[in-house]
């Protein structure tokens, strides 16, 4: 699950990392193995929250349980306040074996 933003003009980076750090301590309380992407081609100044599962059920017992995590509905309303990046994109992918 990948998570794809960026930052507006003005904000903070210091900000916009502290948030990342934040949604990676949730997201791993629930099962996620999680990383932070700077992108330096293609869409350069994106950042990528990336969220991974053993597998799709995996994937779907944390969403679950973040889900009814009062402290995600914190974090997320924390989140739309601090008004420091834009959405861009969400991906979900599972890996094909060649």
């Amino acid at each position: 699950m990948q998570f794809v933003s960026h930052p507006r003009p003005g904000s903070d980076l210091a900000t916009v990392l502290g948030l990342a750090k934040e949604a990676a301590v949730l997201w791993r309380k629930h099962g996620a193995d999680v990383s932070y992407w700077s992108v330096i081609g293609g869409e350069v100044g994106n950042y990528a929250f990336v969220a991974r599962f053993d597998s799709v059920e995996a994937y779907g017992r944390s969403l679950a349980s973040i889900g009814n995590d009062p402290a995600f509905t914190e974090f997320q309303a924390k989140r739309l306040k601090a008004g420091q990046a834009d959405w861009v994109r969400s991906n979900l992918s599972v890996q094909v074996e060649i």
